[in-house]
């Protein structure tokens, strides 16, 4: 695997986004491996094909690739809104590999890999529609809340540079496809769970720490009326799935599954 980009590619185009996406999509395919089988290169997919840009040849998943020069902030900007909800709901919704990269010299600066499992309709934010004036009014589009993704879904392949191991990039990935599940509300809620677990300043914590995120899932889930006994529940499922441990008398451990190094 290499960091540095052929510039060169996108030299027959005038458009910086166009330069962008060839170039990016091109080093994907050269370099990237399949982070879920191993496989060690990817097939690109013919261009325009809706939600996937690349194919593993031996399990059959389906990457996307988001690139961006410097850093992405809060947010990652994705295509219609329709689509993507849509696409929640497809037990063949791409994984997505996310890419900061350096301009001119077009350097991959970081790459997390974000299984599809850790998408839900919380972090799905709807855009406003195009104006009536536009060339596609009406036409609304969406951002993916990146910030709102848990640590634990954010698997680095490319940190600061470095390139690290793909057998252990393969090994986190592996270890957090217990928490996949095709029911869109019981993933909302476990991710959101999980989400509100890694921002405590501990590893440790009792119900009372957790409880005090209680405003935040309401606000998330306003269909729910039984906050607490939801939080619960989604530790007990937690816990099945290796995830918390449970030490007795209200107390409990978060499991770092996805450690940088």
């Amino acid at each position: 695997m290499d960091i540095h980009m052929d510039v060169a590619l996108g030299a027959s185009y005038h458009s910086p986004q166009q330069q962008a996406r060839v170039i990016t999509e091109a080093w994907a395919t050269e370099n990237m491996y399949c982070v879920m089988c191993g496989e060690p290169h990817l097939v690109h997919l013919q261009n325009n094909k809706p939600v996937a840009d690349l194919l593993c040849p031996s399990c059959k998943n389906v990457f996307e690739l988001k690139s961006h020069n410097g850093r992405f902030g809060s947010v990652i900007a994705d295509g219609s809104y329709k689509t993507m909800m849509a696409r929640l709901m497809d037990d063949n919704n791409p994984h997505l590999f996310v890419m900061e990269y350096k301009r001119p010299e077009y350097i991959v600066e970081n790459l997390w890999m974000i299984p599809s499992y850790f998408f839900t309709s919380e972090i799905i934010v709807k855009r406003k529609p195009l104006s009536p004036t536009a060339h596609r009014a009406g036409w609304t589009g969406c951002n993916i809340a990146w910030k709102n993704i848990p640590a634990q879904g954010k698997i680095p392949v490319i940190y600061q540079q470095e390139i690290l191991s793909p057998k252990q990039v393969c090994e986190k990935v592996s270890a957090t496809t217990a928490l996949a599940t095709s029911h869109i509300q019981a993933r909302g809620w476990l991710m959101d769970v999980l989400y509100c677990l890694e921002q405590m300043d501990s590893d440790y914590f009792t119900l009372k720490d957790i409880y005090s995120f209680t405003d935040y899932l309401q606000a998330r889930h306003r269909e729910n009326h039984n906050i607490q006994p939801k939080i619960r529940q989604q530790l007990q499922i937690l816990r099945d799935k290796g995830f918390v441990d449970f030490l007795g008398k209200g107390e409990y451990r978060l499991k770092i599954i996805n450690k940088l190094i």
